[in-house]
C-alpha cells in the first residue's frame, strides 16, 4: 500500500513539474507570430563612405516580394536618431502594376543629412507588406553605419570667409526698350489727336463775369445781420465774422490791405487817404475798436450797442460803395436798391 501512494506522488510531481506541459489551472495563451515567407528580403544601401557634415546622403532601398505580395511606402519620421530626413520617395517603378505569380522588386529612396561627426548608425527602417490573403507583415531594414567627417581638413581647420556675391552683368535687350518706346510714342499721338478732336466739339463756355468785392460783403452783411444779435456763447464769433465783413468792405472801398492788419495800422493807412473825412475815420475806428473789445477783451455790449455796431457797419459799406461810384461810375444794379433804400431809412 505504501509502495503504490508512493508511486503516485511520483507521476502528479512530475506531472506539476514537467516543462513541456502548462500549470494546472494555467491556460496557454501563446500566439505563433506569422513567419516570413521565403523570398522576402529587404535590402538597404548607402552611398560610398565617408560623408561631410550638412552632405545629402541617399539610402536605396530594396525590397524582394514573392509574387503576390505587396509593399506599402514606409512612412518616415523627420528624425531618425542623428539623421535628419530630407526626402523619402517610392521609385515611379514601385507603383506599377505586375502580372501575378511574378517576383518584383518595391524600390524606394530616402534622402538624409547628418549634423555631427563620427561613426553613426542609420536606424532600421519598418517596412509593411502584405500577402496575398491581405494579412500585414512588417520586416525591418539592417542599420548601416555611416561615418560624418567635418568639411575641415586635417591641415587647416580654421573656417574661410564668406565670398561677396559677385554682380553679373544683364545685357541689355535693345529689342525690348526699342519696342516699348515705340508703343508710348504711339499712345501719345494717338492721344494727342483724341484730345485735338475732343477740344474742336466742345464749344467754348466764356466764363463768368467777376463777382463785386462790394456786392459779395454786402451779402454777408446782410445774412449775419438777419439772423439777430447773438446770445452769449456765440457773441465772440459774431463780431469776429462782423469785423472781417467790414474790413473786407475797406479793403474793396479804400484799395487798402486789412487781412491780418490791427485796428492802429488800418487807421495809420487810412489817415494817409486823400479822400478821407474825419467823421468817417472816427466812425471806421469807434467800429473796429468795439469788435476788437468783443473779441479780446471779453466784452459783453448791450442791445443798444449791438444796434450800434449794425448801423456803423452799414454807414462804412455806404461810403466805401459812395468811394468806389466817384471812381467808375457804375451803374447801381437793382438786387442793391432795397438794401441801400434800408440804410437810408
Amino acid at each position: 500500500m505504501e509502495g503504490y501512494l508512493l508511486s503516485c506522488l511520483l507521476v502528479a510531481a512530475l506531472l506539476l513539474f514537467s516543462p513541456g506541459l502548462p500549470a494546472a489551472g494555467q491556460a496557454n495563451h501563446t500566439v505563433a507570430q506569422p513567419a516570413v515567407p521565403p523570398g522576402l528580403a529587404v535590402e538597404i544601401k548607402a552611398p560610398p563612405q565617408p560623408a561631410t557634415v550638412g552632405d545629402a546622403i541617399r539610402l536605396d532601398l530594396d525590397v524582394s516580394l514573392p509574387p503576390g505580395y505587396k509593399a506599402e511606402t514606409p512612412a518616415i519620421d523627420r528624425q531618425l536618431g542623428d539623421f535628419t530626413v530630407i526626402e523619402s520617395a517610392a521609385d515611379p517603378a514601385a507603383q506599377t502594376p505586375v502580372p501575378p505569380n511574378t517576383t518584383v522588386h518595391y524600390r524606394a529612396h530616402i534622402t538624409v543629412a547628418a549634423y555631427r561627426t563620427g561613426a553613426l548608425e542609420f536606424p532600421p527602417v519598418q517596412i509593411m507588406v502584405r500577402a496575398p490573403d491581405g494579412k500585414p507583415i512588417t520586416i525591418a531594414s539592417a542599420p548601416v553605419k555611416i561615418e560624418i567627417r567635418s568639411v575641415l581638413s586635417e591641415k587647416d581647420r580654421n573656417l574661410k570667409d564668406l565670398k561677396t556675391q559677385t554682380e553679373m552683368p544683364e545685357p541689355i535687350r535693345w529689342g525690348l526698350w526699342i519696342g516699348i518706346l515705340l508703343a508710348l510714342a504711339i499712345a501719345a499721338a494717338v492721344l494727342w489727336i483724341l484730345w485735338k478732336r475732343r477740344k474742336k466739339k466742345i464749344p467754348s463756355i466764356p466764363p463768368p463775369p467777376p463777382k463785386d468785392l462790394l456786392d459779395i460783403a454786402e451779402e454777408e452783411l446782410r445774412q449775419l445781420l438777419g439772423h439777430g444779435w447773438p446770445d452769449s456763447a456765440s457773441l465772440k464769433p459774431f463780431y469776429v465774422r462782423l469785423s472781417d465783413i467790414v474790413k473786407r468792405i475797406l479793403e474793396a472801398g479804400y484799395g487798402i490791405h486789412t487781412a491780418e492788419q490791427t485796428t492802429s495800422e488800418i487807421m495809420d493807412v487810412l489817415q494817409s487817404r486823400p479822400e478821407r473825412k474825419t467823421e468817417d475815420m472816427e466812425r471806421t475806428e469807434s467800429f473796429l475798436s468795439r469788435c476788437d473789445l468783443v473779441k479780446f477783451a471779453k466784452y459783453v455790449p448791450s442791445d443798444g450797442e449791438h444796434d450800434a455796431a449794425a448801423n456803423e457797419s452799414r454807414q462804412i459799406l455806404k461810403l466805401c460803395r459812395d468811394l468806389v461810384a466817384r471812381r467808375e461810375s457804375p451803374v447801381i444794379s437793382e438786387t442793391q436798391q432795397p438794401f441801400r433804400k434800408a440804410e437810408e431809412q
